[in-house]
């Protein structure tokens, strides 16, 4: 219930802005495909040679937007007249803004905010496709020519001893040669612009974790994953909205575009800001006090524990992210009503705040 009752400036900020929108996820110029790939690669060096053989494949739709990688590969290690032979299982689903990443050996599955998102999120609105090019040209990678596989017509870049054959944004060949490690990867199978459906994107049934090592429930994973996509979409929205907003405070600041703003454009531009931004805050903030109306509600009458994690569970329904309680007593209820409390004083402050500077005092008196 901690989150409940901690509202302010930075969270509002942080909730709509450190995610990209869907658009921008977007790897592909193809909407959905399944593509079959045969990896070789080899190692000799210093009295050791490593040779690895394996397949891999993968599943897209949503032009990239869904997408699993499924690698199965066997390694052997050669020393001298000694050998050892060692297999590797994974997959790794990224769905959106979040990953799903699985260990065939462990049997585990680790699920994340996709590190993509926060990357794309600085990349002011450009796709994925158009972010990596821009990374690979900004390391002097190159466009040396064209290849075909298997059929397909594809740009070759050369990046530092790696060559890439790139379909629509989609790899079908990739060979390196880097200090002696040798490697290849080539398409053996495609299929474009096919029907896909849940099933191909099944994950093995194994439990969940997160990245603190807490389980999942499995039942509940659709409904995290509806909201966090719910985020991003909502996300993309006040990316937009930011966007123009700064680039009002720019114009009356009196920056050009491309120019460098001084000391005093920048105070102007901040000042703008702030103030074409402080009804969209305030809504955002004053938006949480029904929420925080029904928690209290619901706290109220909670005596025991599982009640109290019911109170919880609904507000994770209303679009809050809950910690359950792990202890409930009149001591724990006192101390969450009074949270609530003073958080709904601070949101009839917000009410009456006219300015930035006022709104943050509502915050600082919570």
């Amino acid at each position: 219930m901690t989150k409940i009752v901690k509202i302010g400036l930075i969270v509002m900020m942080s909730g709509s802005l450190l995610m990209a929108s869907a658009s921008q996820m977007q790897k592909y110029e193809v909407k959905s495909g399944k593509i079959t790939y045969k990896i070789n690669g080899s190692t000799d060096m210093m009295g050791m040679k490593l040779k690895t053989v394996g397949k891999k494949r993968v599943i897209f739709d949503d032009y990239g937007v869904l997408n699993l990688i499924e690698e199965n590969e066997v390694t052997k290690q050669t020393i001298g007249n000694t050998s050892k032979t060692t297999k590797s299982h994974t997959l790794v689903y990224m769905k959106d803004s979040m990953l799903y990443q699985a260990n065939f050996d462990s049997k585990h599955i680790i699920r994340m905010q996709n590190p993509a998102a926060a990357i794309m999120m600085m990349s002011g609105g450009k796709s994925v496709k158009q972010t990596g090019e821009e990374m690979m040209k900004s390391i002097g990678a190159k466009k040396i020519g064209t290849e075909k596989v298997l059929g397909y017509e594809c740009v070759v870049w050369d990046m530092m001893g790696v060559k890439q054959c790139i379909y629509k944004g989609i790899p079908l060949k990739v060979e390196s040669n880097i200090m002696g490690v040798k490697s290849t990867e080539i398409a053996t199978e495609v299929k474009f612009d096919i029907s896909l459906s849940e099933d191909d994107f099944k994950l093995p049934d194994f439990p969940i974790y997160t990245m603190s090592g807490e389980k999942l429930d499995k039942s509940k994973l659709d409904a995290m994953d509806k909201k966090s996509e719910a985020g991003t979409e909502k996300a993309g929205e006040d990316m937009a909205a930011l966007g123009a907003l700064m680039a009002g405070a720019m114009q009356s600041a009196g920056v050009k575009k491309g120019e460098r703003p001084t000391e005093d454009q920048e105070k102007s531009m901040e000042d703008a800001l702030m103030a074409s931004m402080l009804p969209m805050m305030k809504q955002k903030m004053l938006s949480e006090e029904k929420m925080m109306q029904s928690a209290k509600e619901c706290i109220s009458e909670a005596d025991t524990l599982k009640e109290a994690n019911i109170c919880s569970s609904k507000m994770g329904e209303m679009g809050d992210d809950e910690d359950a309680f792990t202890e409930w007593n009149k001591k724990t209820k006192k101390e969450t009503l009074g949270f609530i409390d003073q958080s709904l004083a601070g949101m009839e402050c917000v009410k009456k705040a006219e300015t930035m500077d006022a709104v943050k005092k509502c915050m600082s008196e919570e």
